[in-house]
């Protein structure tokens, strides 16, 4: 008997929600997606207070000691960093530079992977 009451109830409640159903999904719907943006808009992190990469990766130049990232536009890159044996470390930026933070930057040749003075650096500083 408890199947077929709840068959009979599921059958008219079924039949009558269906246009409440509709009115009430809407604004429910339509109130979900508003609050994601907002709380995405107030959960994205704060653009970093970092230099613009091209003022930052000249060949020749020095890399500040504290380097943590620069900005291209509106996007941060932070360091990408080798570690050493040492605990020094090795900046690489756009496939091309790296440095020693503290230390003159470098461009290199070619590609990094095959750059001679990368390659010697990289095998100092795990050695």
């Amino acid at each position: 008997m408890l199947l077929s009451a709840c068959g009979g109830d599921s059958g008219s409640t079924a039949a009558d929600p269906v246009g409440s159903d509709s009115t009430s999904a809407a604004p429910t719907e339509s109130s979900t997606p508003s609050e994601t943006a907002s709380e995405a808009t107030s959960s994205a992190p704060a653009t970093p207070n970092w230099p613009a990469c091209s003022d930052v990766w000249t060949a020749d130049a020095d890399l500040p000691g504290g380097y943590k990232g620069c900005l291209e536009g509106d996007t941060a890159v932070p360091a990408d960093g080798l570690m050493c044996s040492s605990g020094q470390r090795i900046v690489r930026y756009d496939e091309q530079f790296f440095a020693v933070p503290g230390g003159t930057i470098y461009q290199a040749t070619g590609p990094l992977e095959k750059d001679k003075q990368y390659l010697k650096m990289v095998r100092v500083c795990r050695a």
